[in-house]
């Protein structure tokens, strides 16, 4: 371990390798919405113990409502033996924080927070070592405990962390090997503890990329295309350039922006732009999907292939054979995009709420052909993302212009720009075959996917069937996208678990069995078992055969190495679906705030619900036909229902992620609840667009 003097400032600063436990993405994440793979630095700073006692914890990654400034707080207070309000968390800052890929697969817990106790451990460490020179007693002899480092056998003899450090500037590496706080001994972690930041939001003290105003700052409005691939023909702009408070109209090709002092002034200004725009005709509408996805997919990717399905078909007593679609949805953040641009002596500054600041510095730089070290990208809070907000637009927007007026310039999305020029969870189009035997012993499995755009990762997510059977092929394709398809919660495992539950569900009414138990029957690993048992009993299970008429539906799920079961209960009124009550059970390993994974959850199956019931994106000619919330529905405060959610997990297997696995088996569940109510077996989302009513 290195010991050696800082000049930057006091307190005792803890260092480690940025990319230590976080490799780069495979091949197919290395595009232009996961660049910067590599790191352009080695080490950075991790943790600082200062002076007046207080701790400082550094990470790259950016919260989103996910609530991980809390949980990483909690993981360096308890292996610092500090208090909880004694740490503080510095997120998303690229001149301060370690490199990090980006915040997305719900690894925030999983890989940083590990990394920052290790950090907090090292820190532990050099405080007695310190401390047993001021107290003259020997390591052994001395524990840390509240802030401060103390004799065991005398407690008054004791020394305050702010004391050892103070005057000096210390750094040490952190060490990988360095024996990290066993669960039996915690006093934070594994306890529900409300959010560090959840004041300041409620007050609205956060700030987010909305709220950033400089002096001197300017609005922007760029001109925007009515429909997908529309070019610009021609622009007048003479009537725009004399509207009051407008400073500046830059054009380059064929973009346009107008800059203002005030966003009104600027969105006016730009709406006297006499634009011509040519559109491209003999674009696909939403009906058109399905079969564009099966007519134009690509060389399939299989993802799981044991046995011989035919022979498998052979032996089975009944096949099955069920098709399923899901349409394109949107992200919907609650908090639309904004970036705030600024050039100062030939250095760029940027406040984006992306979820990948290191990845949009690499951008900003390659564009202006600049080193990185001229671009700070600052994430402030963000109002939302489920892995739309990867991909920062308007930062570089921001960016260009910010240059050109040089004066710092503000671009925000409206919330029909948020949805029209967003990426969207790609359309799929699934189809299942199945051979059982009479009690419902699964003998042959295939599994066929066609999801829409070039990122395969996305559609592969989750398509694997986790039930034991000797006979199984999934093959996953990728299909042309006549929208621009991205990340969204879970990519496409969700999707992928509606088609294979659903299927599950559909067998359990062929063969009439109780769909729990015909779960139980296939399935031999015990983390799924556990859940399911766990969700089916928080819930009140009782066996029947489908439709049961009580309306009630199950699914399991896993996604990132997270095992998950849900059982729903709903009302049907004509065709509107109402969720009565949920009960899930979760198993993600060591649960390092309880209160935070339950949020999770709930905040899960409620996205999950949408994409269930009302989400659908409709276009025609290029345009979205419902960009904005009159008439694209998402559930509201009086559709939740009444959610209960039981943490499974053993705290001796570590941490795995909370963030996504809570959506995967909520579509299935509710679909399956509403054919147990009714007969209706739905087999294309959104569910109350195609339930008879």
């Amino acid at each position: 371990m290195s010991d050696t003097t800082a000049t930057t400032e006091d307190g005792l600063r803890i260092v480690g390798e940025v990319a230590q436990g976080f490799p780069p993405p495979p091949k197919s994440y290395a595009r232009a919405a996961y660049s910067n793979a590599k790191p352009d630095t080695q080490s950075a700073t991790w943790l600082i113990v200062r002076p007046d006692g207080r701790v400082s914890a550094y990470a790259g990654k950016v919260e989103y409502g996910q609530g991980i400034r809390s949980g990483l707080a909690m993981e360096v207070a308890d292996e610092l033996r500090v208090r909880l309000d004694a740490v503080d968390v510095l997120l998303g800052d690229t001149d301060h924080t370690p490199w990090d890929m980006g915040t997305f697969g719900s690894q925030s817990t999983a890989r940083v927070g590990l990394q920052l106790r290790r950090a907090a451990a090292t820190a532990r460490e050099a405080l007695v070592e310190l401390a047993a020179d001021k107290l003259d007693l020997p390591t052994g002899e001395l524990e840390c405990r509240n802030g401060r480092v103390i004799s065991r056998a005398d407690p008054a003899r004791s020394v305050a962390y702010g004391d050892l450090v103070a005057g000096k500037a210390i750094t040490r590496d952190v060490q990988e090997d360095v024996a990290l706080t066993p669960r039996d001994e915690f006093t934070v972690m594994g306890r529900p503890a409300p959010r560090v930041d959840a004041v300041d939001r409620v007050t609205g003290k956060a700030q987010y990329s909305q709220d950033i105003m400089l002096p001197g700052m300017l609005f922007a409005q760029p001109l925007r295309p009515p429909a997908r691939k529309a070019r610009l023909v021609d622009a007048d702009t003479k009537v725009a350039e004399q509207l009051p408070g407008v400073v500046q109209i830059v054009r380059e090709g064929d973009r346009i922006a107008v800059l203002a002092e005030t966003d009104e002034q600027a969105e006016f200004a730009a709406k006297a732009v006499q634009a011509q725009w040519r559109e491209e005709d003999g674009q696909p509408t939403n009906w058109d999907v399905p079969d564009l996805l099966r007519r134009t997919a690509g060389e399939p990717v299989i993802t799981q292939e044991s046995g011989d399905t035919a022979e498998g078909f052979r032996q089975a007593d009944a096949v099955l054979e069920s098709l399923y679609y899901l349409p394109y949805i949107s992200n919907a953040p609650m908090e639309p995009r904004a970036a705030v641009a600024q050039w100062e002596d030939g250095r760029l500054t940027v406040w984006a709420g992306t979820q990948r600041p290191f990845g949009l510095r690499a951008e900003l730089a390659g564009h202006f052909e600049i080193e990185e070290s001229s671009v700070r990208v600052i994430a402030p809070e963000i109002g939302g993302g489920f892995g739309s907000k990867s991909i920062y637009p308007v930062a570089l927007e921001a960016a260009r212009l910010a240059k050109a007026a040089g004066r710092p310039v503000r671009v925000a999305y409206t919330r029909a720009e948020e949805m029209v020029f967003a990426t969207f969870r790609p359309a799929a189009l699934i189809e299942v075959k199945s051979g059982f035997l009479d009690d419902g012993t699964l003998v042959a499995w295939e599994f066929t996917a066609y999801h829409a755009g070039e990122r395969p990762f996305i559609g592969q997510r989750g398509s694997q069937t986790p039930y034991h059977l000797a006979n199984v092929k999934v093959s996953v394709s990728s299909s042309e996208s006549p929208l621009r398809e991205g990340s969204y919660r879970s990519l496409g495992g969700a999707v992928n678990h509606f088609a294979r539950e659903s299927h599950m569900d559909e067998i359990a009414a062929a063969v009439g069995i109780d769909p729990v138990e015909l779960r139980l029957r296939n399935l031999t690993e015990p983390r799924f078992r556990r859940v399911l048992e766990a969700a089916a009993d928080r819930f009140g299970w009782s066996g029947a055969k489908p439709p049961s008429q009580r309306g009630v539906g199950v699914a399991i799920g896993l996604d990132v190495g997270s095992y998950v079961a849900a059982c729903v209960e709903v009302q049907v009124h004509g065709s509107e679906v109402t969720v009565e009550r949920v009960a899930t059970a979760l198993d993600c390993g060591l649960v390092v705030n309880p209160e935070g994974a339950k949020n999770q959850m709930e905040g899960s199956i409620v996205m999950g619900m949408g994409t269930a019931l009302y989400e659908a994106i409709d276009f025609q000619s290029g345009r979205l036909l419902n960009a904005g919330f009159t008439r694209y529905r998402v559930p509201r405060s009086n559709n939740a229902p009444k959610i209960d959610v039981e943490l499974v997990g053993d705290p001796d297997t570590p941490s795995t992620g909370a963030g996504e696995p809570g959506i995967v088996p909520v579509a299935p569940a509710i679909a399956n609840a509403v054919f147990d109510l009714t007969g209706d077996r739905v087999r294309e989302l959104p569910i109350q667009r195609h339930l008879r009513g």
